[in-house]
């Protein structure tokens, strides 16, 4: 099983290899790649989200799968609490390698890694899932993550980042599943030919346009890994780092979604989500947050290279 595991991932990670190689070889440079990271999330991932939700979804499909985003919520929550569990043991170079530490334990990469990964095994089915977990994550992300970012201070405005892109797509599916599941019928609105030809033209090239997105994430995550300067990857601190966010944390968080009473399919999609690396948008962060980028740069590529052995070693023992 292992093997198998690790030869898909590998070839999942080849595409990240286009993109350093497309880097290294001055094909896109980091303000292109920067560029192409927007054109993904705020063009390409919402149309996926929006097309994925739509079609394998309906309103009481999910009210009754709420434990997706609140399976992230434990996720994130955990690795915050053993955050603060471990880092008055570690000898931090300052304040700001204290504070990523902890948005390292917190958020990992929750979205365009494991979407990948998820369609491997679980098809479409499983990338809704996946992508209605995001929900619970990016509440994460712009409360606790930023929380442990900023050294332990409440952020009013990080709040606003709540109306992301990919957050409205989401109300933007549940609006539509609400009209096509409530309004329709014999006593609501039903369109005519033309409006459900157009809708359903529409919804097609939004499909296409989506699909793009897991070739392009991977792609541009490999250009970023590319920039990453290797420098300080083998201190003690990123030693924590890596034992933490790869081995401790989905240790932690997957004994407590295995005791939870979570049907087997959505128990196996946070797991996919509880033993991924570092969420590559910590090195944006740390720069909006006067974060130390550097150590968050380390904490990425070091991470996400030894997850290959820790992925594939996870998922064996989950599948069995």
């Amino acid at each position: 099983m292992f093997i198998k595991l690790f030869i898909r991932i590998l070839a999942i990670f080849c595409m990240m290899g286009f993109g350093m190689l497309a880097r290294r070889l001055n094909v896109i440079d980091r303000d292109s790649a920067s560029r192409m990271s927007r054109a993904a999330t705020n063009f390409f991932y919402p149309a996926l989200i929006f097309t994925t939700l739509v079609s394998n979804f309906n309103i009481k499909e999910l009210v009754q799968n709420w434990i997706l985003p609140a399976g992230t919520v434990v996720i994130m929550s955990t690795g915050f609490l053993l955050a603060f569990v471990f880092y008055r043991f570690i000898k931090f170079s300052g304040e700001k390698e204290e504070n990523q530490f902890f948005f390292q334990c917190t958020i990992n990469n929750y979205s365009f890694l494991p979407l990948p990964i998820v369609l491997m095994l679980w098809g479409n089915p499983g990338v809704a899932g996946l992508i209605f977990s995001s929900l619970g994550s990016e509440l994460c992300v712009w409360t606790i993550g930023v929380f442990g970012l900023t050294g332990r201070r409440f952020r009013r405005d990080s709040l606003m980042q709540l109306l992301s892109v990919p957050m409205i797509a989401i109300f933007a599916s549940v609006a539509v599943m609400a009209l096509r599941d409530f309004a329709g019928g014999p006593s609501g609105f039903t369109p005519n030919l033309f409006l459900k030809d157009l809708g359903g033209s529409l919804f097609s090239v939004l499909d296409i346009f989506g699909k793009g997105t897991i070739p392009l994430a991977m792609f541009i995550a490999g250009s970023r890994m590319a920039e990453l300067k290797p420098r300080h990857l083998f201190t003690a601190t990123q030693g924590y780092v890596v034992a933490l966010r790869l081995l401790v944390i989905p240790a932690v968080t997957s004994a407590i979604l295995l005791l939870l009473p979570f049907p087997l399919e959505t128990r196996m999609i946070l797991l996919v989500v509880a033993t991924m690396p570092s969420a590559i948008a910590s090195v944006v962060l740390s720069e909006v947050y006067d974060s130390d980028t550097e150590f968050a740069a380390s904490c990425v590529l070091t991470t996400h290279l030894f997850s290959l052995i820790t992925i594939p070693l996870w998922l064996s023992l989950f599948l069995r």
